[in-house]
C-alpha cells in the first residue's frame, strides 16, 4: 500500500512539473532559410519600434513571434525573449532589421501568458 502511494505520488509530481523546463515560441516564419536569404548568425539585427529614418531599406514582409509560458509556475515572457525570436526569424528571412515592432500580451486557451511581437523584417538597400 505505501508503494502504491509513492508511486501515485511520484506520477502526479513529474506530470506536475514536466512542462517547467520552457517556454514555447510560435511564429509565422518557417525554420528553414532560403539558401542565399539567410543572414549571417554573427550579424547584428537591429531592432526599432518606429521606422528608421534616413536609412534606405526594402520591406521584406511580416514577422510575427508569440512567446508562452507553459504552465502557471514560469515567470510571464518577457520583452526580451521576444526580441530574441524576432532577431532569430529576421536571420531566417535574410533581413538587417525589423521596424514597427508592437507587443502585446495576455492569457490564452492554451497558455497561462503570452507575449506577441510584430514588425515588418527589412533590408537595407544602401
Amino acid at each position: 500500500m505505501k508503494s502504491r502511494i509513492t508511486h501515485a505520488f511520484l506520477a502526479v509530481a513529474i506530470a506536475t512539473l514536466a512542462g517547467c523546463a520552457s517556454y514555447r515560441v510560435d511564429s509565422n516564419v518557417e525554420q528553414t532559410p532560403a539558401p542565399a536569404a539567410a543572414t549571417s548568425p554573427t550579424a547584428q539585427i537591429l531592432l526599432s519600434e518606429s521606422t528608421l529614418p534616413g536609412r534606405k531599406y526594402s520591406e521584406i514582409g511580416p514577422i510575427e513571434v508569440s512567446v508562452k509560458k507553459l504552465t502557471i509556475f514560469h515567470a510571464d515572457p518577457t520583452k526580451e525573449q521576444a526580441n530574441e525570436a524576432l532577431i532569430e526569424k529576421a536571420r531566417i528571412l535574410g533581413a538587417n532589421a525589423v521596424i514597427n515592432i508592437m507587443y502585446s500580451s495576455g492569457v490564452g486557451f492554451t497558455t497561462w501568458g503570452y507575449l506577441d511581437a510584430k514588425g515588418t523584417a527589412v533590408r537595407f538597400t544602401n
